[in-house]
């Protein structure tokens, strides 16, 4: 018997001797180990844009920098303001700093530029000013606040016989400069000087065929000239909503010229938009003559400005709207959409439809960094997936109208950069573009506007193309 249970065991196949536990899990972990030696190897040593040898080449990033942002403004920016214009980088930025000797000044080029990373302390000390830092930023403080000097700025710095500097210059535009020079008993001194410009007052016209930017620029116009346009109408017209061909537009502009040189706009002094909607005009009129005090008034001394903006901002298109039965894009349900998305690039400035207080400024958990403002009448906004604050902005601030609160961003739960805005009004959330909005106080003295505009309405309506009334 013995013998044949030998034969049968020596039949069945011997079960194979299993490794340790720790065995089979350390060979596992080194097998990891090697997998992630090797894809470091490739990434650092082997791979042609990341390796070591390739990120420590020097290389100017400014260009590809420049070229991004424009790509990324061509795809979020409403195609109804920039069209192909801006395609052919016509766009201009604010105006430049021409080359020194064009400065308007007798003394000298410009040394050099602020840096991203530069405060005024660390210029001073990289260009040798040593113990009398502190006596010259505080000589500049009483005419400007340190805090406020941006990148690319310049400055000047003029030294003695010795090398010692002797006189420091901070150069903000091509017309205006800081000087803080040392005086004979040691101390330093701060004056302001300014390059006059003159101003002179012209007519533009133009119809809009594939964008508003596009329009302007072929009626011989700088891009900043969309801009007060839309801001002049940014209470009755959303320039990407209502923006169509054959609209048309009409401006008396202020235009400053440093010598011969067309340096910035003034004031808009007249302008006259046309589309399906109907003609919607404006006038400058400050009858006190200070600054500050102008305001905007259409041809029937109505207040251009009203309780709420059209938008929390001017360049944007609405990706979704308000909607109680809304599929949400993340979670997978249906979810009430209480407010208005509007997608931009991430940056893109949010401004207070209307003034109010600042109740609420972090990070939430689905919102991401949130704004909630106060407003009176029971009403409340709110500003979700904001990449950061507007510096200064806490809880407690009052914000006026138009007043930047936050930049656009992609915080919490997020498919891309928009601007998720929405309204309470008394505890309930209402559709903000059914909000109903009031007029400002027209002005004082509404007969004498009407007379002081009668010129500006003259010239609006001689200057081509002729638009047929229909008020």
């Amino acid at each position: 018997m013995w013998w044949l249970y030998g034969v049968a065991r020596s039949l069945v196949p011997r079960r194979k001797k299993r490794l340790p536990q720790q065995v089979r899990s350390s060979l596992g972990l080194g097998a990891l180990l090697v997998a992630l030696t090797g894809v470091n190897v490739y990434y650092f040593f082997l791979r042609h844009d990341t390796s070591v040898q390739s990120l420590m080449r020097p290389v100017s990033t400014s260009r590809e920098l420049t070229e991004g942002k424009k790509e990324a403004l061509a795809e979020s920016i409403p195609r109804s303001l920039l069209g192909a214009a801006y395609k052919e980088k016509k766009l201009p930025e604010k105006p430049a700093l021409p080359p020194p000797a064009n400065l308007g000044f007798d003394d000298g080029s410009v040394l050099g530029q602020f840096g991203p990373s530069d405060a005024l302390s660390t210029v001073l000390a990289r260009e040798g000013f040593g113990g009398t830092a502190g006596a010259v930023t505080a000589a500049l403080s009483k005419l400007v606040d340190p805090k406020l000097i941006r990148a690319g700025e310049r400055y000047q710095v003029e030294r003695d016989d010795e090398g010692t500097p002797e006189r420091f210059e901070y150069v903000p535009t091509p017309v205006l400069r800081y000087l803080v020079t040392h005086n004979a008993d040691g101390s330093w001194q701060a004056s302001k000087q300014e390059k006059p410009l003159q101003i002179k007052t012209a007519q533009a016209y133009g119809t809009v065929e594939s964008s508003l930017y596009e329009s302007v620029a072929k009626a011989g116009e700088a891009g900043a000239l969309v801009s007060l346009i839309v801001d002049m109408f940014a209470w009755d017209i959303n320039f990407y909503t209502d923006t169509r061909p054959g609209d048309t537009w009409k401006v008396v502009v202020e235009k400053q010229f440093l010598g011969d040189q067309f340096y910035k706009y003034g004031k808009l002094l007249a302008a006259e938009y046309s589309n399906k909607n109907g003609v919607f005009r404006g006038f400058y009129w400050n009858p006190s003559g200070q600054r500050g005090q102008g305001r905007y008034y259409d041809d029937k001394a109505q207040a251009l400005a009203k309780s709420m903006l059209k938008t929390p901002l001017r360049f944007v298109r609405i990706s979704s709207k308000f909607d109680p039965k809304r599929f949400h894009p993340i979670l997978h349900t249906i979810r009430a959409h209480l407010g208005v998305d509007y997608a931009a690039p991430i940056g893109t400035p949010v401004w207070a439809p209307t003034a109010g207080k600042v109740v609420q400024a972090e990070m939430m958990h689905g919102s991401g960094n949130t704004i909630v403002l106060s407003h009176p009448n029971g009403l409340q906004t709110r500003y979700y997936h904001l990449s950061r604050f507007a510096k200064g902005l806490k809880v407690g601030k009052q914000v006026a109208q138009k007043e930047v609160i936050g930049f656009v961003g992609t915080t919490g739960l997020s498919t891309g950069p928009h601007l998720h805005f929405s309204m309470i009004k008394n505890g309930k959330y209402i559709d903000p573009a059914s909000q109903g909005v009031q007029r400002d106080p027209g002005p004082a003295n509404r007969t004498a506007y009407l007379q002081a505009i009668k010129p500006r309405v003259a010239t609006l309506k001689s200057l081509p193309p002729v638009v047929a009334k229909n008020e």
